[in-house]
């Protein structure tokens, strides 16, 4: 039963590690999940501020609009690439989240494991010494019979 405790014991102690891992490449997959929030809102500022300042220009030209148009054009693809950037590290942390929450049952479940097999062992031992305390007092008893 030693064995056992002492094996379950360990196997706990791997599975926190590996749920503290996992806790951590979460936190570091929410931060870089908030810095591309944030650059996705800086771009649309951007790019609303172009807007605005190109038509708010007196003399409208060909190469001004040109040179507008390929502005826009290459904020609005790095909007997009930032949109599906953003969709694809939710859709991940979102995956971690539930590994992590499925580790960190398992440890649960050993930390309930291991608690039970304690009780278990601390009963056992209880139940032995009892007995031995019985056969103490029998053989004593047995002797002034005699």
């Amino acid at each position: 039963m030693k064995d056992k405790i002492r094996a379950v014991g360990k196997l706990q102690q791997v599975e926190e590690k590996n749920r503290d891992r996992i806790g951590q490449q979460l936190d570091t997959m929410r931060q870089k999940h908030q810095y591309l929030k944030s650059q996705l809102e800086q771009l649309a500022n951007l790019k609303s501020t172009t807007g605005d300042s190109t038509f708010g220009a007196i003399k409208l030209n060909s190469a001004l609009l040109m040179n507008f148009n390929r502005v826009d054009l290459l904020l609005q693809k790095l909007l997009r690439h930032h949109e599906q950037e953003q969709a694809v590290m939710e859709a991940q942390c979102n995956s971690v989240q539930e590994v992590l929450q499925s580790k960190h049952a398992r440890v649960k479940g050993l930390e309930q494991v291991l608690e039970r097999w304690n009780r278990k062992q601390q009963y056992e031992k209880a139940r032995k010494e009892q007995k031995n305390i019985e056969d103490i007092l029998n053989s004593r008893y047995r002797q002034k019979a005699l």
